[in-house]
């Protein structure tokens, strides 16, 4: 009785399952055997043969049943969305509420509701198991017409949705319609520098000076949606759009947009030669026409025809024709008298910094749209690492979830941190050479592709190339000589790029055992320190316990400021902090030293704290300490106000 007084006191919002929804009916009756389907899931045979007209028919029957399933997922997750917010929301109500029988009826009601999101998810996954089914009877449908008439382009026509398309939040960044790209919903950019780039290099040299634009560069920088985003903003009435969607399969995804109308096709590997002629020849009415061959791979064969189709089209009008690859191959060469007949240009688009992650961030609009991505937490204890879970700051997301995806956007925004790791760690199998990586050579497929372990960076005049992340770094210097470091180390005189390799010899050689030369005024003294194992740590998290043996603690934060490594000597009661560089000066900021001590529980009494510079060999003579900052912030762990800088050491480390 008194419960049932209760629980009509909760007002539970009813939109977390809506009553009007066709297949809320169905939930008690949901089959688990993905070969039975009920409520709008019931399969359908359709009769292999007939005529001519009768496939067509059955063409777009399975085509609209595609629509409608579609259109159910999109219900299904906007309804998982609205019960897991409901979820949070009785969550929030447990922690605060004091009645023992209230917080009981709560309680049920989050079992209640975690029970409707499994049968939500297992709803979406039949939905999706449905849609394949439909894609492959319409292919079959579509092979069956082709047989039938030679030839036939079944186009799936709808509005373009240009309306929704543009810059928006001061012109930072832009949306378009996420179908475009077989999404749901809106893809908001955040438009970078490279966009910028991107986008006058397209307008510069494709259209106005009719160059054939080879967009190049890394995987996850942004070419195809840039592009697209290019595409979208030209304005139809000039211009209509061809978007050739390739990749390793055996099918083509092809979207045309003429004025404010879209229509799509899926092109057979098998056929993508006739099929594009055919698509190109029978191009609706325009003044102007301009095709994208997207994920262009020379070593896959129907992307060479697919490519090759789209460059003899090119040249049979220079004057209102337009064609643009976007690739993640690191060069366009495919003959040189071929090239100058087609006029072809690169461009290429580098990877994303630190700076523009946390600009893109700033908006919440946007911030909303991938915070989910941002988590570490499910994957912190398989990078060696133990933090507990909080949200954390936005800044603090992005710099945690940078260890893993490093210079790609994709990997940043759009994957969970345990699908980044799986990836990386796949690909990681087959390249196991760091000094590819290093030079853009990665990829059985060819000597000049770009993988996903790779990214890209300009430093003033002069690009190079590095792996993506310091997860893949980190990973690849494990198995890597110390002589391919010291290669590494040796082949460059960018500065950043010397004290990435660096780090990474200094990391290596910590794990093995390393011999450190000390600078004493005017003498030299070696120290030999033992190897010890590396973990990561999140330098704004207290450490509730330090290691029992020596360790070295490692930021996980790769630009944390101050100090590069911590080893811990919990026996000896030592704590040496680090700070690697192979510059000949660097500054003694002492405030992130007091405040890592402070997160390590680092007593202020009875241990001993040092600070020690470590760089090659040949700075060793000339290294100064510069600029010392936040003097006395230490004072408290014996370090004297205003002598920090006398206080430091200054060593090199054995390179052999």
């Amino acid at each position: 009785m008194i419960v049932g007084m209760l629980v009509p006191a909760l007002s539970w919002s009813c939109s977390s399952v809506s009553c009007n929804s066709k297949w809320v009916s169905s939930w008690p009756g949901i089959a688990r055997d993905p070969s039975c389907w009920s409520d709008g899931l019931v399969k359908h045979t359709r009769g292999g043969g007939g005529s001519e007209d009768q496939v067509k028919l059955q063409i777009e029957e399975v085509q609209r049943e595609i629509k409608e399933v579609k259109q159910e997922i999109k219900e299904v997750k906007q309804e998982i969305k609205e019960v897991q917010q409901e979820i949070k929301e009785v969550l929030k109500r447990i922690e605060h509420e004091q009645d023992s029988t209230m917080k009981a009826v709560l309680v049920e009601r989050v079992t209640q509701l975690g029970e409707r999101l499994k049968q939500l998810g297992e709803r979406e996954r039949q939905l999706r198991e449905r849609v394949k089914q439909l894609d492959k009877e319409r292919n079959d449908l579509q092979r069956q017409s082709r047989k039938s008439d030679g030839l036939r382009i079944d186009w799936v026509e709808s509005e373009a949705g240009l309306d929704r398309t543009g810059f928006c939040h001061g012109n930072k960044y832009f949306r378009f319609d996420a179908s475009y790209l077989q999404g749901d919903g809106e893809i908001l950019l955040y438009c970078r520098k490279a966009f910028h780039e991107q986008q006058r290099f397209l307008r510069e040299q494709v259209l106005e000076s009719r160059a054939l634009g080879w967009i190049q560069g890394p995987p996850g920088t942004g070419k195809t949606t840039t592009t697209l985003a290019f595409c979208l903003s030209l304005g139809m009435k000039e211009w209509s759009v061809t978007f050739f969607q390739l990749d390793a399969t055996k099918w083509t995804e092809c979207i045309q947009i003429v004025r404010s109308k879209r229509r799509s096709c899926t092109i057979p590997a098998e056929c993508s030669l006739k099929w594009t002629r055919k698509i190109l020849e029978d191009w609706p009415d325009s003044e102007k026409r301009l095709v994208v061959i997207d994920g262009y791979l020379r070593h896959e064969s129907h992307h060479a025809r697919c490519y090759r189709a789209c460059t003899r089209w090119l040249l049979g009008d220079r004057q209102n024709r337009r064609v643009i690859v976007v690739t993640s191959m690191s060069g366009g060469k495919v003959r040189d008298r071929f090239e100058d007949d087609v006029n072809l240009m690169p461009h290429t688009v580098v990877s994303w910094t630190t700076g523009e992650y946390l600009n893109a961030v700033k908006c919440d609009a946007f911030y909303k749209r991938v915070k989910a991505m941002l988590a570490l937490h499910d994957t912190a204890v398989h990078i060696g690492m133990r933090i507990r879970k909080r949200n954390g700051t936005k800044e603090e997301q992005i710099m945690s979830k940078h260890y893993l995806a490093g210079g790609s956007c994709r990997y940043m925004f759009e994957k969970t941190a345990a699908v980044v790791k799986q990836r990386l760690d796949r690909a990681l199998a087959s390249c196991r050479n760091l000094e590819h990586l290093f030079q853009g050579i990665v990829g059985d497929s060819s000597l000049d592709a770009v993988n996903h372990l790779t990214a890209r960076y300009m430093h003033g005049e002069e690009a190079s190339w590095m792996p993506v992340s310091k997860y893949v770094a980190m990973k690849l210097a494990e198995v890597a000589e110390v002589g391919v470091l010291k290669r590494l180390l040796d082949g460059t005189g960018i500065p950043s790029i010397r004290g990435y390799v660096f780090e990474l010899l200094f990391f290596k050689k910590v794990k093995q055992g390393l011999t450190l030369t000390y600078r004493q005024g005017v003498s030299r003294v070696n120290q030999v320190w033992m190897g010890c194992p590396v973990f990561l740590f999140d330098a704004n998290e207290v450490m509730e316990s330090l290691p029992q043996e020596r360790a070295c603690l490692r930021p996980i934060n790769v630009f944390q400021p101050g100090y590069d490594a911590i080893i811990v000597n919990v026996r000896a009661k030592l704590v040496e902090l680090v700070q690697v560089t192979v510059s000949s000066s660097h500054s003694f900021k002492l405030s992130p030293f007091a405040k890592a001590l402070k997160k390590l529980n680092i007593p202020t009494k009875g241990w001993k704290v040092k600070v020690v510079f470590i760089v090659p060999p040949e700075r060793l003579e000339d290294f100064q300490i510069d600029t010392i900052k936040n003097c006395g912030a230490m004072e408290e762990y014996g370090w004297k106000k205003g002598s920090e800088g006398k206080q430091a050491d200054v060593a090199s480390i054995e390179m052999l």
